[in-house]
């Protein structure tokens, strides 16, 4: 993933692995994140990359990434993924893995499970889901990421009523459970938990219900090879180009979306911009389109100045969860377009509202868009609740102190 180490203060006193620390019981265990780079700074004239990498090859990293840094209120430095185990016993007393959908054929964490093992200390791994083409499928891991996952539950200092994995939902629990790694706790996504406030849920449904239709729309950019979503994204780019209330097409990855996003087209493998053009606006001519490029397409790289252009707009649709979700969290609406099982569950398990790629057949027009989202605030609301409890406890059984906020979510009030 991440390659180089970032320490955001030097620590000052030598630590030895394990529960044997010496330290005192009331103090919070120092907490190693492994994620690089905390903060993109003045990243407007930043190398690209510089930026690509500091997000992980995909932005909507940063929602779950800014998500779980906000949630814990431990002593906190960031290390990247290739961090090597002397380091991380050095200056931690508990590694958190920000996680994404690490379970599939795609990765290989076979060096990073040889790290973690080696560092001797405990380890907590939040938002980790499975990939797979539906809830059919059981998902193909390489023997490095399988023993990556291993080493994880292997490193949990408590029982087993206690987990230290906390997965994107039920889907990915059964898939590790058929992998022997069993006693994960099904949740959903920590951004779900984004907006410190709540009753989120009757905020945004005041938005919503006000309008007869929504006007201004943001489209969560898929992937130029995405040949099944292709149509649906064409009739959703025409609804944001609206002349009086205009969107925007937000991506999120992968590289040549993002760059396309920035204007740098050079950049651009030559095919890969011919997809590009073809997955969004074909009918216009090739210089037509980088105009387009540079009136429509954006990319983000901090949250709060993504969620703050998400509230501006009336709805946001499209295959990108995180895309969407911040949109949720900045008390809009929005609508999933979901592909695979990883969008599926993670919609399941937040009460995003969805629908599947495979049933938007029709014409789509607003008064669709406003047709196919049924929400109910007071459910949602019950429901984030009830999963703020879940996660508070967990965060609890595994030695991590909550920040204030969670309560308050899990009390309604």
């Amino acid at each position: 993933m991440l390659e180089d180490i970032v320490i955001d203060t030097p620590v000052d006193r030598p630590h030895s692995s394990g529960q044997g620390s010496g330290r005192a019981s009331s103090q919070p265990l120092r907490v190693a994140v492994l994620w690089k780079t905390p903060n993109l700074g003045l990243y407007s004239n930043a190398a690209f990359d510089d930026l690509y990498n500091g997000i992980g090859h995909n932005n909507g990293n940063l929602a779950f990434v800014h998500s779980i840094c906000s949630h814990i209120t431990n002593p906190v430095k960031h290390f990247s993924w290739g961090s090597s185990a002397e380091t991380l016993r050095n200056n931690a007393d508990i590694i958190v893995i920000p996680c994404a959908n690490q379970l599939g054929r795609h990765t290989d964490y076979g060096q990073m499970a040889e790290n973690l093992e080696k560092s001797g200390l405990p380890i907590v791994a939040i938002g980790l889901g499975a990939q797979a083409n539906s809830y059919d499928h059981d998902i193909e891991l390489s023997p490095g990421t399988l023993r990556w996952a291993q080493v994880i539950a292997a490193s949990n200092p408590s029982s087993a009523a206690s987990p230290n994995i906390y997965t994107r939902g039920a889907y990915t629990t059964a898939q590790l459970d058929k992998l022997g790694i069993t006693g994960s706790l099904p949740g959903g996504c920590p951004s779900h938990f984004l907006n410190q406030a709540p009753g989120l849920g009757r905020k945004i449904h005041a938005h919503w219900s006000a309008l007869d239709l929504p006007r201004s729309i943001t489209v969560a950019g898929g992937h130029q090879a995405w040949g099944k979503t292709r149509e649906i994204e064409h009739q959703l780019i025409a609804l944001m180009m609206d002349p009086i209330a205009p969107g925007q097409y937000i991506v999120q990855s992968m590289g040549e979306m993002i760059k396309a996003s920035r204007g740098l087209f050079d950049g651009i493998d030559a095919h890969a911009l011919k997809e590009i053009h073809r997955h969004t606006v074909p009918h216009y001519s090739f210089e037509e389109f980088k105009a387009w490029c540079r009136n429509y397409m954006r990319s983000y790289y901090d949250v709060p100045a993504w969620m703050d252009t998400l509230r501006q707009q009336d709805l946001t649709i499209g295959c990108r969860y995180h895309g969407v979700a911040l949109a949720i969290q900045a008390e809009r609406m929005g609508l999933t377009v979901t592909i695979d099982s990883r969008t599926r569950e993670l919609c399941e398990n937040t009460g995003v509202p969805y629908a599947d790629a495979a049933d938007l057949t029709a014409p789509l027009t607003r008064n669709r868009l406003k047709s196919l989202i049924a929400f109910d605030p007071d459910a949602y609301d019950h429901h984030r609740a009830e999963s703020a409890t879940r996660y508070l406890d967990f965060l609890v059984a595994n030695r991590l102190q909550p920040a204030p906020f969670l309560k308050s979510i899990a009390a309604g009030k």
